[in-house]
C-alpha cells in the first residue's frame, strides 16, 4: 500500500499506537481513584503508591527495549507492548484487592516502554531533519492521551460499570495498537550519513561516560521539580484559601503549556542548539518557583506554572534528539533508556516525597519547598551544558 510508505502516515500510526497506553498510565489511574478506594477499602496514600509501580515498570522496561530493538524489529516490539498493555486491562477488571491494581500498574508502565522506545527510535531515523518536531507529536500524544480519554473513562465508569469500563478499554486498546502496530516501520531505510555516528556502545562504556552522568542528573533534578507540581499545585491552591474550582485553573495551566512546551520545543531543537534550549527554560522554570510562592492572585500563579509547563514538557521532547545528537543514533534506544531511570527510579519520587516531609516539619512554608525546586531547575540548568558529544579516544577506553 502506496500510504504506508508515506512517513508522515507512519508517524501518525505511531502516535495511534502510544495512545492507550498512554491514556491507561496517566489517565486511568486518577479516574478509578475513587472506585479502587471504596473496591478494596484503601485509603489515598495506598492509592499514591501507584504511580511508584507505573514509574518503576517504565524505568526497567526502557533500558530493557532499547537493547532487545538491537536483536528484534522495532515494530514487533511496539506489537508486544500493545497486547499487554490491552491485556492487563483483563486483569485489573477481575482485581479483588490493590495488591492486584499494583501489578496492573507495573505492567502498564513495563509494556508502555516497549511501545514508547522503538517508536521514538523509528521517528529519530525517519526524520533526520525534523527530529526534535517528531519527538514532539509523539510526545504530546503519550502526555496528552489522558486529556481526552478520561472523560470518557468517567462516562463509561457512571454508566455502565468499573468492569465494563476496564473490559471495553483493553478490547479497543488491543484492536488498535496491533492491528497498526506491524506498519510502524522506515520505508525504503537508508543509512542518514549526516547523523553523527559512533560504535556500538555497552552499558559499561555508557556508565563512564561524564556526558551520560550529566544528562541523568538533569533529569533526575528537572524531573522532580516538573512533577512535583503536579502534586502541590492542588494542596498550594488549598493553602491559599481557593477552592478546588478555581486552584484547578494552576495544573491546567501547567498541563496546557506542558503539551505545547513539547511541541514548540521540538520544533525550535532542529533549527537550535539543544542544550541552550533546555538551559532557557529551566531557568524560566527556577524563577517562576522562587516567584511563586510570594504571591497569592491565582492567576499569576497559574501563568508561572506555565514555566514550569514548558520546562517539563522540553525535557522528554528535547533529550530525544539531544541523546542522538551526542551518542549517536545507533546507541539512542539503550541510552535514552538508562537516561529515563532517573526519572522512573529517582524524580518521581525524590519530588513529591521531599516536599511532602518539608512541608510537613516546617508547617506548610511553601517558600522553603519552592525554593528547593528553584534551585534544582538553576543546577540542571548548569548541568546541561555538559552534556557534549564525548571524544573517540574516551569512548574506546
Amino acid at each position: 500500500m502506496p500510504f504506508l510508505k508515506n512517513k508522515k502516515i507512519i508517524l501518525i500510526l505511531g502516535c495511534l499506537t502510544i495512545f492507550f497506553p498512554g491514556a491507561f498510565v496517566f489517565g486511568f489511574p486518577g479516574v478509578m481513584a475513587l472506585e479502587w478506594q471504596t473496591l478494596f477499602h484503601v485509603n489515598k496514600a495506598q492509592i499514591g503508591r501507584l504511580m511508584f509501580f507505573v514509574l518503576a515498570g517504565t524505568g526497567f522496561s526502557m533500558i530493557l527495549a532499547g537493547k532487545l530493538q538491537e536483536k528484534i524489529a522495532g515494530r514487533y516490539i511496539i506489537f508486544i507492548g500493545n497486547l499487554f498493555c490491552g491485556g492487563a486491562m483483563f486483569f485489573v477488571a477481575r482485581a479483588t484487592a490493590i495488591e492486584h491494581v499494583y501489578i496492573w500498574a507495573f505492567t502498564e508502565g513495563f509494556f508502555s516502554g516497549f511501545v514508547y522506545i522503538p517508536c521514538l527510535t523509528i521517528f529519530q531515523k525517519m526524520f533526520p531533519d525534523h527530529k526534535g518536531f517528531a519527538s514532539g507529536i509523539f510526545n504530546l500524544t503519550f502526555g496528552g492521551a489522558a486529556a481526552v480519554m478520561s472523560p470518557l473513562f468517567t462516562y463509561l465508569l457512571v454508566s455502565k460499570g468499573y468492569v465494563f469500563t476496564s473490559n471495553f478499554s483493553g478490547i479497543i486498546s488491543i484492536f488498535l495498537g496491533t492491528s497498526l502496530a506491524l506498519f510502524v516501520k522506515i520505508p525504503n531505510e537508508k543509512k542518514d550519513l549526516r547523523i553523527h555516528h559512533l560504535p556500538s556502545l555497552s552499558v559499561k562504556k555508557i556508565l563512564r561516560l561524564p556526558c551520560f552522568w550529566f544528562l541523568w542528573c538533569v533529569w533526575a533534578l528537572s524531573g522532580a521539580a516538573g512533577v512535583s507540581l503536579i502534586v502541590l499545585s492542588s494542596s498550594f491552591g488549598q493553602h491559599l484559601g481557593y477552592e478546588i474550582t478555581q486552584y484547578v485553573y494552576i495544573l491546567t495551566c501547567f498541563n496546557v503549556l506542558n503539551g505545547i512546551g513539547r511541541l514548540v520545543c521540538g520544533r525550535l531543537s532542529d533549527h537550535y542548539s539543544k542544550q541552550k534550549i533546555l538551559m532557557s527554560i529551566f531557568i524560566m522554570a527556577s524563577g517562576a518557583y522562587f516567584m511563586m510562592p510570594w504571591f497569592s492572585h491565582l492567576y499569576l500563579i497559574s501563568f508561572l506554572a506555565c514555566f514550569i509547563g514548558i520546562a517539563f514538557g522540553g525535557l522528554f521532547t528535547v533529550s530525544a534528539p539531544l541523546v542522538t545528537e551526542v551518542f549517536g543514533l545507533e546507541n539512542f534506544g539503550i541510552v535514552f533508556g538508562m537516561v529515563f531511570t532517573a526519572y522512573g527510579f529517582f524524580a518521581g519520587f525524590l519530588g513529591p516525597w521531599l516536599s511532602g516531609i518539608i512541608l510537613d516539619m516546617s508547617g506548610a512554608d511553601f517558600k522553603i519547598v519552592f525554593s528547593l525546586f528553584a534551585v534544582f531547575y538553576l543546577i540542571s540548568s548548569l548541568l546541561i551544558l555538559g552534556v557534549k558529544k564525548p571524544s573517540t579516544s574516551i569512548i574506546r577506553i
